[in-house]
């Protein structure tokens, strides 16, 4: 079941239509004089690659981009990494996730978010989930064509044990930090450092800004990495900004060009212009080194953003609507480019081939070292299953011969467990979120934006020139309500020529206001759920959506992304891990599971006592409300069995919700289960529609628990079968 949303085309202004005319380049490949060349291969093999990633970099964060879609107003100004991408190929097409944990994970693993069970969380202190052991990183495949690896700056895609570490996962060298975020000078979220050298916590760097000091570390790296003789090098150089606190040097934002371009009352744009003017100057250091290395001709440069910019600290995505976290373009469509050896017959064009983050893993370990696919399918540990399949392809033809991409769809999101539990004013009409794209069209389904999914301010959502949130870390700058970032998350947000942010709201609002500030009601699609469709070639800033005139093709890529969903790999989000003590390591982010010795590389994949129960399915006789009800524990959990586990649940052999058991079942349950304290259970509301489907009909009914090691498994008396709300044998 989907719901249609209908609305008027809206003319956003004369610098938005020039936009959308401009999308009619999407319709081809802009190569200059290549078409003859198409078969021939680029002259260079590259022996070294520089993969770089930018957080949070927003779609229109580089100053090229003004002159690609008749942007006016100003953007960051990096001159140097224009200059890398206008001398190779832009890429304006290319899709990332909408989250950097998710994200991360599908760069290094050649898998989409979902396939690894990643999709659905941010990866923060004390978390235990991290990319699955079983499964070798870009880095890890690397080495087995004997090149030098190296990552900086931040990682994101776990830290339980020692085995979930770079150095463990195929790096040779590693600085930078592993959670989420920090702060740039302090390197510590809250009061806990977060900055390593290789294995060894870092405490000599406060004072020291992350941007530079990670592109000092990563050039550093490639000098003596080549003086020692290195033929083939990869270097993961992931910069913390533009990701928020907003922290950026004094002098590059009361002084020079962010000063000129972004005027006082915007000061969150201009420090995060002060952030970008850091990367662009850091890369340029970088690329520096390589260059006195002798190996720069040699070296071939990846360079994207983790998500869309988020808006909120000073990103922006002009033209497309939303940002970080939504699943419109302006979320999951990556400011990117690649530029330096082996782009001889394409250097210097702008590419619309469409093209997904997981494509960079076979691209570099297949296409550019020689490495043989079937390495990817091998458990990195021999005493592992075997990791799923890739979902990327080598496309380095197509990058460097300008041939046509080979993929034609590529899944962008989906987390089948968002829902508003918790808030009756705003039902749940469609549960999860989820975006596929097949061709020209994209179809989003359910909820747009993690923002939107949020428990706790649904009511809240609405667009505003002004969110009324200060930033605290601004430094010297008079900061108000009045200049705080703006906020519309399922609108667009631009900048005037003089600088001034501006939204323009969703066309989901038409009727219930015509200007911002505007509160979403509560039957608003965006809150409730829906299905939109678009054609985001002739149409990337996504103002029409064709979801009613194209009920034919709706259904045909729902079936996909409900065939992807139907596979059930269930979504890591577990809960802070009560054994995650950084009093215990002199108050750092340390591992805290497995062998505590570091080189031992413990991926703590153990076999785990797991104990539950699947209570059932309880109908309420008072209204339509359905709820799933048991519990479940493990011996080996954290604290000694006082940490929860995670349940999931399967319905008719689709993912439809998640919960933690740690809800309180009473003294009896001590006696029952042998449990250390009460506070295991689970008593999960089926949202609506799904729970009046269950009220009739057959139904299979499934509860599945979470272990501490990330293995998944039935419940005890799971699955159940229920006829017209009564048991029965399951067929």
């Amino acid at each position: 079941m989907f719901l249609s949303i209908s609305f008027k085309l809206i003319i956003l202004s004369n610098f938005v239509t020039s936009v959308v005319s401009n999308s009619q380049l999407n319709q081809k490949i802009l190569f200059d004089d290549v078409t003859s060349k198409k078969e021939e291969q680029a002259s260079v093999t590259p022996q070294h690659v520089l993969f770089i990633v930018v957080d949070d970099l927003g779609f229109s964060d580089l100053s090229y981009k003004s002159s690609i879609y008749n942007i006016s107003a100003p953007l960051f100004p990096t001159p140097f990494l224009d200059s890398l991408a206008t001398a190779g190929v832009r890429l304006e097409s290319t899709y990332v996730h909408a989250l950097c944990s998710p994200s991360r994970t599908a760069f290094l693993s050649g898998r989409y978010a979902y396939s690894t069970g990643m999709n659905s969380e941010v990866i923060t202190n004390g978390v235990p989930d991290q990319l699955p052991t079983n499964i070798r990183t870009l880095a890890d495949l690397l080495k087995t064509k004997n090149w030098n690896t190296s990552a900086w700056g931040k990682y994101d895609i776990g830290m339980t044990s020692w085995g979930c570490t770079p150095l463990c996962r195929g790096f040779d060298n590693f600085s930078g930090f592993y959670n989420a975020d920090e702060d740039y000078y302090t390197h510590s979220n809250g009061k806990v450092l977060d900055l390593r050298i290789n294995f060894d916590a870092d405490y000599l760097q406060t004072g020291v800004h992350s941007t530079p000091l990670f592109a000092s570390r990563a050039s550093e790296w490639i000098t003596s990495t080549i003086k020692q003789g290195a033929k083939n090098t990869f270097s993961y150089l992931a910069f913390q900004a533009i990701h928020a606190p907003q922290q950026a040097p004094d002098d590059l934002v009361l002084s020079g060009p962010c000063a000129d371009l972004f005027p006082i009352h915007e000061p969150v744009r201009r420090v995060a212009c002060g952030q970008m003017r850091g990367v662009d100057m850091g890369v340029e250091e970088v690329i520096a080194a390589y260059k006195a290395a002798g190996i720069l001709n040699s070296t071939l440069i990846f360079f994207s953003g983790d998500n869309g910019g988020n808006t909120d600290t000073g990103g922006s995505n002009m033209p497309l609507r939303g940002a970080k976290a939504t699943m419109f373009e302006g979320g999951v469509r990556a400011a990117s480019f690649v530029s330096g050896a082996g782009l001889d017959l394409v250097a210097g064009t702008i590419s619309h081939s469409f093209y997904s983050l997981v494509d960079w893993l076979p691209t570099i370990a297949f296409g550019i070292a020689g490495v043989d696919p079937a390495e990817a399918l091998i458990p990195k540990h021999p005493y592992q299953p075997n990791p799923p399949p890739l979902d990327g392809m080598n496309i380095w033809t197509s990058l460097s011969t300008g041939s046509p991409s080979p993929r034609n769809e590529a899944l962008l999101y989906l987390d089948p467990f968002s829902c508003f539990v918790g808030h009756s004013e705003v039902p749940c009409l469609v549960p999860g979120q989820g975006a596929i794209r097949v061709g020209n069209y994209k179809l989003i389904h359910g909820h747009v934006s993690q923002y939107m999914s949020a428990t706790t301010n649904v009511t809240g959502q609405f667009c505003g020139s002004r969110d009324g949130d200060i930033p605290s870390t601004l430094p010297h700058m008079n900061i108000t309500q009045s200049s705080s970032p703006p906020f519309c998350p399922g609108g667009w947000v631009f900048y005037s020529a003089d600088g001034t942010a501006q939204v323009r709201l969703p066309p989901e609002a038409a009727g219930y206001c015509s200007s911002p500030p505007c509160l979403l009601p509560p039957t608003s699609s965006l809150l409730t759920g829906g299905t939109w469709l678009f054609d985001v070639v002739n149409d990337p800033m996504e103002t029409t959506d064709l979801s009613s005139q194209m009920p034919d093709l709706v259904a045909s890529l729902l079936s996909k992304l409900q065939a992807i969903n139907s596979t059930n790999i269930p979504q890591s989000h577990s809960a802070v891990d009560p054994d995650y003590d950084p009093s215990k390591h002199n108050e750092t982010a340390t591992p805290w599971r497995g062998d505590p010795v570091p080189f031992h590389c413990d991926p703590n994949t153990t076999q785990i006592d797991v104990r539950s129960n699947f209570d059932g399915v309880v109908f309420s006789t008072q209204n339509s409300s359905v709820k799933l009800q048991g519990w479940a524990w493990s011996p080996s959990a954290s604290g000694h069995g006082l940490a929860p586990l995670n349940a999931s649940f399967v319905i008719d052999g689709e993912n439809v919700g998640t919960v933690i058991a740690n809800i309180a079942r009473g003294p009896q349950f001590l006696n029952k289960t042998g449990a250390p304290n009460d506070e295991h259970g689970f008593d999960w509301p089926v949202p609506d529609p799904l729970a009046r489907t269950l009220r009739t009909g057959y139904h299979s009914v499934q509860a599945l628990i979470s272990a501490p090691d990330g293995s998944i498994g039935n419940a005890n008396k799971s699955p159940q079968c229920i006829q017209n709300t009564n048991p029965t044998p399951c067929k």
